[in-house]
């Protein structure tokens, strides 16, 4: 076997590799059964580049903005389009205003915000 044709086995050899990774890939894509809309975002969020950012609190979606606090919100999945459930930061708000007597949670009354309104407990207690 010439140089030639041990390349031309080597590409062979490497492209059948690449078809089947890319087979699993589609199909864990397919299977997904986890808490976001796809794989994809669910990797997103839990890479090391922290550019998505996913609040369970208020269950938003967003990307995180550089150099800055700030997060811009969205409404679809880059990744597979789909319509990212609406944000519940306003009945978070309301709720604790209206339930607890709480005008000011994120200062002034923060530790006395119930540990069910810092996760997503709350808002699936109340079936929101």
């Amino acid at each position: 076997m010439d140089n030639q044709e041990l390349l031309d086995k080597m590409r062979e050899e490497d492209d059948e590799w690449h078809k089947e990774i890319d087979k699993r890939v589609e199909q864990a894509r397919r299977n997904y059964k986890g808490p976001h809309c796809c794989l994809t975002m669910d990797r997103g969020l839990v890479s090391d580049a922290h550019v998505l950012h996913y609040s369970a609190k208020y269950r938003e979606y967003g990307i995180i903005i550089p150099k800055s606090t700030g997060c811009m919100l969205m409404d679809y999945c880059m990744f597979c389009g789909k319509k990212l459930p609406i944000s519940v930061r306003d009945e978070w708000f309301e709720i604790l205003e209206k339930e607890y007597g709480l005008e000011s949670p994120c200062e002034e009354d923060k530790k006395k915000v119930p540990k069910e309104f810092l996760t997503d407990e709350w808002w699936q207690q109340r079936g929101l």
